[in-house]
């Protein structure tokens, strides 16, 4: 994660990320996307900008899904339901899972998330940050209303729900872009300096 400019939004954001995996884990998601396009979304992440006018690929459907459903040609298994931390969980495996190993995880679970014969292409799909933030359409909800929902879930006391909603809806407004990213903040405070003169070259008077 990139080091912002106050403390309150490193704390937002690592707040934010910490909170983002325990939605991964409790709500058993799937956020598997092509190694192809994660690299793709790093080069567009460092174009002018692209906070709040680029576009990124990301997936489509986050939950398990039914065979038959767009996006997945079989059903998903998760790849935490048989092992947690590497540990032993089941020492007696289920029928469905014959061929579980001595720490029982499965064959299902060694394999790729991906199974064999799904429509891989239709899994993920581009979107805006705000989109991926705060969701689209009716299949996507977004990664700050997951994190919502989660509070509520573990039935987050007041106090804390007051500051942590402070830090969503900051997020929030960063990927609306109602508040600009610390780069086009400062891009703004140079080319808007006095002293600055348009050579790219910055004073001690303007830092």
């Amino acid at each position: 994660m990139e080091i912002q400019l106050t403390d309150f939004e490193n704390a937002a954001f690592s707040v934010f990320t910490v909170l983002l995996q325990r939605v991964i884990l409790t709500f058993d998601l799937n956020l598997y996307i092509p190694m192809s396009k994660v690299d793709a979304n790093m080069q567009r992440a460092h174009s002018r900008n692209a906070a709040a006018k680029g576009t990124f690929f990301f997936r489509r459907h986050m939950a398990p899904l039914d065979e038959g459903d767009d996006g997945y040609g079989v059903r998903y298994i998760s790849m935490f339901s048989r092992a947690t931390n590497g540990t032993k969980v089941n020492a007696h495996a289920k029928p469905e899972d014959e061929d579980a190993d001595a720490n029982g995880v499965s064959q299902k679970r060694r394999a790729a998330p991906t199974a064999p014969g799904s429509d891989e292409e239709n899994a993920y799909e581009e979107m805006s940050m705000a989109e991926i933030m705060c969701g689209k359409d009716d299949y996507f909800p977004g990664l700050i209303p997951l994190v919502r929902a989660y509070m509520d879930h573990i039935h987050c006391d007041s106090v804390t729900l007051k500051r942590l909603t402070t830090y969503l809806d900051f997020i929030e407004k960063r990927a609306t872009g109602q508040l600009v990213t610390p780069a086009t903040w400062m891009r703004n405070f140079i080319r808007n300096h006095a002293d600055y003169k348009g050579d790219s070259f910055v004073s001690e008077t303007i830092t």
